[in-house]
Formats: structure tokens, sequence, C-alpha cells
């Protein structure tokens, strides 16, 4: 639909303000809540007219290609929802389309009660005690998940491919809650993943005259001495002497790894690979990182290997190093990309005490926090281990959105590990609601509360009316009256035990759900004014 080109500058009050929310609000939730559940449906997007239309059934992908919904009016409350169901999706990796439903309720039945009379400081207070008892209680339901099928399952919640869901639930069993793994394109249907062991670092070989393999266009040394060199090395005097360093080591290979390596300090390397009877083997590795990324990888790589840090913002200069300045490592591999170094034992305890320190400071980091994807590198690297996973379709656009869901299932999947599962299809919340009758606030903050016990059900009843069954209150009342054990099943129609048919959600993704959507419904409700520009900006980022 055409933006409205004409439309003037204005300052909305209270009423039209909320009118305005309520419409953009509304128009979101409704695109969004068919796709729910197991038998919902797709959003369609009508491209331009050289291509057919693009069907989705990702809350994510589909708020990502609405700029404008044709009227400002609308537009306002549509571009919050957009927002918020994006943020959750790169939060948690899941759970769009239920912040959706979830927001949308909590905000009209707030709203009824503000209009009533009840104070806005009330019902936040009501609210945010309310979300706080059924975190709680989410959490005391938890069940750990413990194989690899149990993660394949909070994959498929994300993918809907079982292929795909099985190959991310192998490599977040195999790698961990900290899993480092990279998606990879590929211009035709694949499906495909790779282990790499040891600390991995994005680097490569200094020069393909020091490959050990040519062919296979790698280098590859054990029982290696290393210099770690965060420098440019560029004079042969500082490749002299640290080769000096390592002879006196008695090791038969010297690996060093720098910022960057060029010219004199390149070429007596390359010599002395070529000379026939060379008394020591050297390699030669340049980092890709750069910043803070490429100094903590530094930082880490002395941690594995023992070596201490040469360079100009060091205590010594490459020219001046010593034997005492040298590490030394099991085995170094490197190509054009990628570097895997695998310690000694030796270096396990000192390793374990730093891995220790960054989960405790990744533990008391917000999940959007900025350094956690630093801290999660620095921890893959340090454990060992790094995956690939390979995917391809034969359109563009397929492939942008198979990539991304994959990411965000290995998300999902992380925070499995973290926190574990609860009954899914919306039945954790139904289920957890009886947390709030014990909840004894003051006065009318005892609204708020009563405004989110009765919107939790919505996720529910959406995906039991998905599946065409009548009287979704009454699906609701039998749940309930199951335990907290169970789930209902809208394919068979039944109740079922949770755990045993794998029907869950992942508690850190339900967590994030309800907390964004009280947060986004609050926003809204304090807003009293809104000031409408004459051609707001566009941006394809929510």
């Amino acid at each position: 639909m055409e933006r409205i080109k004409n439309y003037r500058a204005a300052v909305a009050g209270p009423e039209e303000t909320h009118e305005s929310l309520s419409n953009g609000i509304n128009s979101i939730a409704d695109l969004l809540a068919p796709t729910l559940g197991p038998i919902g449906g797709h959003v369609v997007h009508e491209r331009d007219g050289t291509r057919g239309p693009e069907l989705l059934d990702d809350a994510a992908t589909a708020v990502r290609r609405i700029l404008s919904l044709g009227d400002p009016k609308v537009d306002v409350g549509a571009m919050l929802m957009r927002h918020i169901v994006w943020r959750i999706a790169g939060k948690v990796g899941d759970g769009g389309t239920a912040t959706a439903l979830l927001t949308r309720e909590i905000y009209h039945q707030a709203l009824k009660m503000m209009t009533a009379g009840i104070g806005y400081r009330e019902l936040e207070i009501g609210l945010q005690a309310a979300t706080a008892a059924i975190c709680q209680e989410l959490a005391e339901m938890a069940a750990p998940v413990e194989t690899e099928d149990d993660l394949a399952v909070v994959a498929l919640t994300v993918v809907k491919d079982r292929d795909l869901a099985a190959t991310i639930g192998e490599l977040s069993y195999l790698l961990g809650p900290d899993a480092r793994v990279s998606v990879e394109k590929f211009v035709a249907p694949f499906l495909a993943r790779e282990y790499h062991a040891g600390a991995n670092y994005k680097a490569e070989i200094a020069s393909f005259h020091l490959y050990t393999d040519p062919i296979r266009k790698w280098a590859i040394y054990g029982d290696s001495t290393i210099a770690l060199v965060d420098d440019t090395l560029s004079e042969a005097a500082e490749t002299v002497a640290l080769i000096e360093a390592a002879m006196k080591m008695g090791k038969k290979s010297l690996v060093i790894i720098a910022s960057h390596i060029k010219e004199e300090a390149l070429h007596v390397m390359v010599r002395n690979q070529t000379e026939e009877k060379k008394k020591i083997s050297i390699l030669g590795i340049q980092m890709k990182e750069i910043g803070d990324p490429r100094r903590m990888a530094f930082q880490d790589l002395t941690t594995l290997t023992g070596a201490n840090i040469l360079g100009r913002n060091y205590f010594a200069y490459a020219a001046n190093a010593k034997e005492a300045d040298l590490g030394e490592a099991m085995r170094v591999q490197v190509d054009r990309k990628m570097m895997q170094l695998q310690p000694y034992q030796s270096r396990i305890a000192e390793m374990q005490e730093t891995v220790d320190q960054l989960r405790s400071r990744l533990d008391g980091l917000r999940v959007d926090d900025d350094e956690r994807d630093d801290i999660i590198n620095r921890i893959a690297a340090l454990t060992g281990g790094m995956g690939v996973l390979k995917v391809g379709t034969n359109l563009k656009h397929e492939r942008d959105i198979v990539s991304a869901l994959s990411e965000r299932a290995l998300t999902a999947a992380s925070q499995a590990h973290r926190t574990g599962v609860v009954p899914g299809g919306g039945a954790a919340f139904v289920h957890a609601r009886k947390a709030l009758d014990k909840l004894e606030m003051d006065g009318e903050e005892n609204v708020g509360v009563k405004v989110l016990h009765d919107s939790l059900s919505a996720p529910f009843l959406q995906i039991v009316q998905n599946a065409g069954i009548e009287s979704p209150s009454v699906a609701a009342i039998r749940l309930e009256e199951a335990g907290p054990a169970h789930a209902y099943d809208v394919v068979r129609k039944q109740l079922v035990n949770a755990q045993e048919t794998g029907l869950v959600d992942v508690t850190g993704v339900q967590t994030a759900v309800l907390e964004t959507a009280v947060s986004g419904a609050l926003m809204a409700l304090g807003t009293n004014t809104i000031v409408f520009h004459r051609e707001p900006t566009e941006s394809m980022e929510p």
C-alpha cells in the first residue's frame, strides 16, 4: 500500500494516540496470529511484478518486510510491534508471534482499566510484580534438556524442517550452550556440518610458500614453539630473534602468530622454508580480527600456550625476544580462513580458570548485551571446538531466510541448554497463572496482576483457534485441570504429557516473551502524545 504523501504534520492527544496505537498493534497481531502453532497458516508477501508472492510463516521475517501500512496513524503502533517482534527473535531466536499476541492482550486489558480510572503507576507495579512471579514459576516448572533429540525438537519449532533441525540439534548437543557455529550459504539444495577441534580463530597463513600441503592449501605442525606478536612484523631482525629463541627450546618448528607479517620479516620465513637443510621449520600466521577482539584473542592464546605477548604495547619487542617469552602447543593448523590450535594438557587448569571467569561475566549480562557474542566466542575458543553449518537452496531469498532461521534456532537451542524446557503450545503460561493466586498487592495494584492473569492464555487460545477446534476457552480449562506436566496437542486434539511427546517450549524464550510483551504494552500505555511527521523516516532495520 502506498504511503499517504499529503498527511500534514500534527500532534495527537491521549484519546487519538491510543486509537492510533490500538489500530497499529491490532494490524500486526492480526497479521501474525494465523501463523502460530503446528496448524498455522502463512503471511503472503506480494513482491514486485517479476516474481511470485512470498509465503512466510516466521514472524520476524514477516514484520521486516513491512516498512509502512500506508497510514501514519496506523504505522505508529505497527512499527512499535515490528520492533518488539524483531528484537525478541534476535534475543532468543523464537517467540515473535506469541510476543505480539501477549503485547496486544495486555495493552487492551490494561487500557480498559485505565479508562475506568485505574492509574498507570498502579497498573505498572502490578504487572511487573506479576511478571516476576510468572518467570519464577516457569523456572520451577522447567525440565533440563538432556539429549540431542531434545535440542532437535527445540530447533524444529524455529526452522520447520526436520533434517535441518536434527543437524542443529547435533551441533548444539556436541558443542554445548556456548556453541560457536558459523552458517555458510550455498547456491543449491544442500545441508552439511563440520567440526573443528581445538581453539579456533579467524586467521590466515602469511604466505602460500609456507603451506605444508600446497594441494589442500593448509599447514599443520605438531609439538611446536609458539610466538605471539600483537604488532606488525616487518624487520628481518625480528624474525631472526624469534628463531634464535625458539631453537634454544629444542623443538623442530616455530609458529609465529602476529597481527601482520610483511616485507623482510616474511622474506626470512620463506627463505628458511626453501632451504634444504633448515634447522627449524617456521609457520607465519596473521590474525584477521581487529581492535578489542584481536587483543582478547592474543590474551587467550597466552593462556593456551604460555607465551608472552610481544609488541609495542607490551613489555618486550619481537626483536628482543627471549626463550622465556615463547610458549608451546600440541598442534597448530592454518589455512586461508581459520587457525586451530590444540593446547597441551598442562595448560588446562589455567584455561579453566579463565573460562569460569568468562562464564560468570556472561551470566551477569542481558541476553541482548553487545558484549555477549564476544564472550561466547572466547569461551568457545578456550574450551575447544567450533562448528560450521552449511545450508543451501536454489533461490537467494530462500537461502537468506534459511540462514537467518538456522542462526535463530541455534540461539534457541543455547537457551534450552541454559534454562531447560516447559510444556509447549502456550501451555506453560496457562499453568503458571496459579502463581498469581498467592501474590498479594496493595489496592489498585491488584488490577495489574489480574490483567496479566487474564492475558496469559492468549497464545494458547490462538493456537487452538488456528487448528479449527471449537471452544478454545474450554480447552484451556481442561489443560489447567490436567496439571503442569501436560500440554494440548492440537494435531491429535488431546491432552498429552509434554516431556514424553516432545511438545515443549524453551523456558528462556518464554520468559523473554513475557518480559518483552509487558515492557512493550507498558510503553504503549504510557504514551499520551504522538507527533505525526509529514515524511517519517523509513528503515529496513526494525
